[in-house]
């Protein structure tokens, strides 16, 4: 029953009620678990009433709305991260964020003083090299992503309702790595330990194996560490409310000494390094490129980015932590000396923490712009509504307001304002005063930016000719970016034909080319007066509610996801 209904029907639920049975579930899941990869048991198997799948999506779907005890406020973790003062992470953003590294050095003698750090400390074994992999590696179970645009989470259990719960993937989950051959120009070669998409139903074996790796100079690199421990999990969530982003992702490295995992790279999302135990030297080469990656795009050569003299050369030591932009290439070793080994083997290895905080398309500034558009023309129809004629401009709006959105793409493409993270949801200083506040102030003039470079730089000629393109090659894959705009109101009192499908532009493109083809002239100025009235008279502060909107909305899905993924991993509310 639970895994038939729909997932809002589930809050009704009595939470103590749910409480107990996910225990219960959870404690029957872990005995029939070996049941799985064991062909002695297959005749036990077939006498289940249900199968294993079906308890794993019954914990998941009972979980998603539970509230986790290990809950962080920004404030917290901000105070962690960037020092005490709200003006110390105001600094950071307006200094150093999407820009340049910033490195962040702890004390020793405070460490044991910050509840985040020591909590997040207190988490893993650290005594010994095997007592650090049991405790991140045992009872994984693995964690396929959720589509960056899926805003319901049945779409999401409905995809993979068999395979929740299953072996750790390689690749997908974890990967165990060295680099050899690396020279101040070659970025060397990854040299991995398993076969690319092997899975480890065998748990024991596998963290035999992983002990074994390491000893032979691999790293080990956990993904998705916010969806396997509830202390990860709640500075994740709160550094994603303090940058005002819908989720923040976590990965764990644990790397032998004298070695070097992950090869020379550069990340398409920004990254805060949280060092935990040991040292580890970190090279980092400046972005020498005007626009920042997009998440989710094709990676460059490395060639042209990087040089022998111009990387930046940093040692981590326990507690610091250290920020690298999106596009800043990187590399990381653990041959450190500097006078500072200990007789415990253990402080030769390193331990550390990755929080990536990935800008999703809708919270770029780009995607900012596209959702100011879509409410603007929303309160323009309901402001006309009300009068009997339309005229002629007002009936194609929408498909103006099409042109509108590929040509602020198109922009996005040149313009380095437009790639960058909005942070209009960001946990601020809560003084109205622009002056006290100067990147909340920042964030409303990178909007007026914006529209002035929209009204002068869309051209009419460049967007049509890249929509006939894609008619006439009948190829809609250069504008499946659009897809997430679906998520907007659009003309909601709109007929079925005349609104528009963000998921298949194509019928719209070819009609759009036809009604604007037997008289360019004037679809051109029709369209530079419908863009003019647009950035002359858009509100900040619609597209603000809008945003907001839109970022509950993911954050609902990933939070719930999160929530079921820790469940699956023994880490119930209790």
């Amino acid at each position: 029953m639970v895994n038939s209904c729909k997932v809002d029907k589930l809050r009704n639920l009595q939470q103590g009620l749910v409480r107990k049975t996910i225990h219960l579930l959870y404690e029957v899941w872990v005995k029939v678990r070996p049941l799985g990869s064991s062909s002695d048991c297959s005749i036990w198997n077939d006498q289940l009433q249900c199968r294993p799948n079906e308890i794993r999506e019954a914990i998941f779907r009972l979980s998603m709305d539970l509230a986790y005890p290990a809950h962080l406020e920004p404030a917290q973790v901000r105070e962690s991260f960037f020092r005490q003062m709200e003006s110390d992470f105001e600094k950071f953003v307006l200094m150093y964020w999407e820009s340049s590294p910033y490195l962040y050095r702890r004390k020793q003698s405070g460490l044991k003083m910050d509840p985040v750090f020591t909590a997040l400390h207190d988490a893993f074994d650290l005594t010994t090299p095997d007592a650090i992999i049991e405790s991140f590696i045992q009872g994984l179970v693995s964690c396929p992503a959720v589509a960056s645009d899926e805003l319901n989470i049945d779409s999401f259990l409905h995809e993979f309702h068999d395979s929740l719960g299953a072996a750790v993937k390689y690749r997908q989950d974890v990967r165990v790595v060295r680099t050899r051959g690396q020279t101040s120009t070659e970025s060397g070669v990854e040299e991995h330990f398993f076969d690319d998409g092997m899975v480890f139903p065998d748990a024991a074996a596998f963290v035999d194996k992983c002990k074994y790796a390491v000893k032979n100079g691999f790293s080990i690199a956990l993904r998705g560490m916010e969806l396997r421990s509830e202390k990860v999990a709640a500075i994740a969530s709160a550094l994603a409310d303090l940058f005002g982003q819908p989720s923040v992702g976590a990965n764990i490295y644990f790397s032998p000494p004298g070695s070097q995992g992950l090869a020379r790279h550069y990340d398409d999302h920004c990254v805060l390094v949280w060092q935990l135990l040991g040292l580890k030297k970190w090279k980092i080469w400046p972005n020498t490129r005007s626009i920042l990656p997009r998440l989710y795009e094709p990676f460059h050569s490395l060639d042209d980015l990087v040089d022998d003299n111009g990387g930046r050369v940093e040692i981590l030591h326990e507690g610091d932590i250290m920020y690298v932009p999106r596009g800043c290439v990187h590399e990381a070793h653990t041959d450190v000396d500097d006078g500072e080994s200990d007789v415990n083997a253990s402080t030769n290895y390193s331990l550390h923490l990755t929080l990536a905080i990935e800008v999703e398309p809708p919270f770029e500034w780009e995607g900012f712009a596209h959702i100011a558009l879509q409410y603007w023309l929303e309160k323009e129809k309901l402001g006309r509504s009300s009068g009997p004629v339309r005229s002629k401009v007002e009936e194609q709006a929408p498909l103006f307001a099409l042109l509108l959105h590929v040509a602020i793409r198109l922009l996005s493409d040149s313009d380095p304002a437009l790639r960058q993270a909005c942070m209009v949801a960001a946990k601020l200083p809560s003084s109205s005063n622009s002056h006290l506040n100067p990147l909340r102030s920042s964030q409303r003039s990178t909007f007026t930016e914006i529209l002035s470079k929209i009204e002068k730089s869309c051209s009419f000629d460049e967007v049509l000719k890249s929509i006939k393109l894609a008619v006439e090659e009948k190829n809609d894959e250069l504008f499946q970016w659009m897809s997430w705009l679906r998520h907007l109101p659009h003309q909601q009192q709109a007929t079925e034909a005349c609104r528009i499908d963000f998921c298949d532009v194509l019928g719209h493109f070819e009609e759009l080319l036809n009604v604007f083809g037997s008289d360019r002239e004037r679809a051109r100025a029709d369209y530079a007066e419908f863009r003019l009235r647009f950035c002359r008279s858009v509100v900040y502060e619609d597209a603000c509610d809008g945003f907001e909107m839109l970022l509950r909305d993911y954050r609902t899905v990933r939070n719930q996801y999160m929530r079921g993924m820790l469940a699956l991993h023994g880490k119930h509310s209790s």
